[in-house]
């Protein structure tokens, strides 16, 4: 779970995230050393999703929102403020599952943010994770 909202706005208080080729690099790894059948992939930032697709292929599975979102990363608001977000119940669905659906895999790579504490407090554990811990912004 990255998001370029943070990397972009770099809000106060917020965990520093990591680079996108880095994580590609990470999953690499883990999935050479795991040879997973396929990677459930998790992230609200269309960017991210472009990036990732072409590098997995078929092996990356994921849960699509009903809706797109193309965020302007130059607005200084909330990525929740979004008005396809905001009340938008089944965005909201869309993000729980995803959570539960992570929750539930063996091993897990994400960064420290409120999604993952979701899914470390629905776990039993993790085989494997790695939590970027990259300090605040």
């Amino acid at each position: 779970m990255i998001d370029n909202y943070y990397i972009s706005r770099r809000p106060k208080g917020h965990s520093i995230q990591p680079n996108i080729e880095r994580v590609i690099s990470d999953v690499k790894i883990m999935d050479e050393k795991n040879n997973y059948d396929f990677i459930f992939f998790a992230t609200e930032d269309e960017i991210i999703k472009k990036r990732f697709i072409p590098e997995f292929g078929n092996k990356l599975k994921l849960l699509n929102p009903n809706i797109t979102i193309n965020y302007n990363y130059n607005k200084p608001y909330m990525i929740n403020l979004n008005e396809k977000i905001y009340g938008n119940i089944e965005y909201i669905k869309n993000y729980v599952l995803n959570i539960i659906i992570l929750s539930k895999c063996l091993d897990i790579i994400t960064t420290k943010c409120n999604g993952a504490a979701a899914i470390f407090i629905l776990t039993k554990g993790f085989r494997n994770s790695k939590i970027y811990n990259l300090g605040e912004y």
